[in-house]
């Protein structure tokens, strides 16, 4: 009898600790409602500097006691987003120093793990003063970028057919925003089937530097070796040049492979607003530029050497001109031959075919609009 009446003690013992359990969670949970929605740092220190002390003296795990609180009755914070505040303090507890907007910080604290890529994109996002719209772009972007890695063996979106359609650049290769940027998908699928191990690669259009990029970055392409040259150089690895001025700055016989992505108001001397440009003019004006182009191209390679070459139909005028066929000309008559064409489809915006659309009426013509280029490559005789 002694013993049975010595174990009522020991469940009332038991009760004394469930009590103040239950009861820290009903008061945390009610303080916790006192926050604004959109007060996530505040929300976030508290739960760091309470909530999870509270949970470690009761033995509970950190996602056990949120998934307790945010079960309250009335509660307005679902589990989801007391995790993310959580993560928000404490990854930027003195967020309120910082240089960038609290929006930034939390937006780095929820979608990235590594903290060296949230200092990498905190300084990318100072340097280039990103809106939170960049940001929110940039992350996701990479994130896509890395799921096609995991996807692919050699490290970029591999195309097996000749049309390569891209809807979005890879945001590894070449500058946001840049104008007339190339998705670098396509110069590397261009290097994986025009180049081989250990060869000297030239990019006269070097642009945003997307070529360097890709060399640089994808383990596949790190043995070959490259220059790139643009007339408006905004990156220390690019050298300035202007082709039309002084040709290609590379000794004869020396390069094994070019790529030359020529600006449309470079290549086309009229597609959208000379509308008194003939067609003869246009065609004159193309030849005279690209016959002196596609020479220095056979200067600069070594036989066997190969070029490729972005090139676009367009109207001059009212007239159409077929400028890939007339490229091909040009580059048999010099002495290449060729041997790859490839589709390059092009995304146009809404606005952009109205515009084209209300130029053509201007015109008085009806014809379809350009919505695909051609990838062009040649190899010298």
């Amino acid at each position: 009898m002694v013993m049975k009446r010595k174990k009522k003690p020991v469940s009332k013992q038991t009760a004394k600790k469930v009590e103040p359990r239950e009861f820290s969670i009903v008061e945390l949970a009610r303080e916790l409602n006192s926050f604004n929605i959109d007060n996530y740092w505040d929300l976030g220190k508290f739960l760091v500097d309470k909530v999870m002390p509270t949970a470690r003296k009761q033995g509970m795990f950190e996602d056990q006691v949120l998934k307790l609180i945010s079960s309250q009755p009335g509660i307005k914070f679902p589990f989801s987003v007391l995790k993310q505040c959580q993560q928000y303090y404490t990854y930027y507890p003195d967020v309120k120093k910082r240089a960038l907007p609290e929006v930034f910080y939390f937006d780095l604290a929820t979608k990235v793990d590594e903290s060296r890529r949230r200092d990498q994109y905190e300084k990318m996002a100072i340097e280039y003063k990103w809106t939170i719209s960049d940001l929110r772009k940039k992350i996701h972007d990479d994130d896509l970028a890395r799921r096609i890695d995991e996807r692919t063996k050699y490290g970029f979106d591999l195309r097996e057919r000749n049309v390569w359609a891209f809807d979005t650049p890879d945001p590894r290769f070449g500058k946001p925003n840049f104008k007339g940027r190339l998705p670098g998908q396509i110069i590397a699928n261009a290097l994986y089937y025009y180049t081989k191990p250990n060869e000297y690669i030239v990019d006269p259009f070097a642009g945003s530097g997307t070529l360097g990029d890709i060399i640089d970055t994808i383990p596949y392409f790190q043995d070959r070796k490259y220059k790139l040259y643009d007339s408006n150089p905004i990156d220390e690895k690019i050298s300035r040049n202007n082709i039309l001025l002084t040709g290609i700055p590379e000794q004869s016989g020396s390069v094994d492979y070019l790529f030359l992505d020529p600006p449309q108001e470079f290549s086309q001397k009229d597609s959208s607003s000379d509308f008194e440009v003939s067609v003869e003019a246009a065609r004159a004006d193309f030849i005279l530029k690209f016959k002196g182009i596609i020479r220095e191209c056979y200067r600069v390679l070594k036989p066997g050497g190969r070029v490729s070459i972005i090139m676009e139909a367009a109207y001059a005028g009212k007239e159409f001109i077929d400028f890939p066929s007339e490229l091909i000309s040009l580059f048999k008559e010099i002495g290449f031959q060729q041997i790859g064409k490839v589709y390059l489809p092009k995304r146009t915006s809404e606005t952009a075919m109205k515009i084209a659309q209300g130029i053509q009426e201007i015109k008085g013509i009806r014809a379809l609009s350009s919505d695909c280029r051609e990838l062009l490559t040649f190899q010298k005789k």
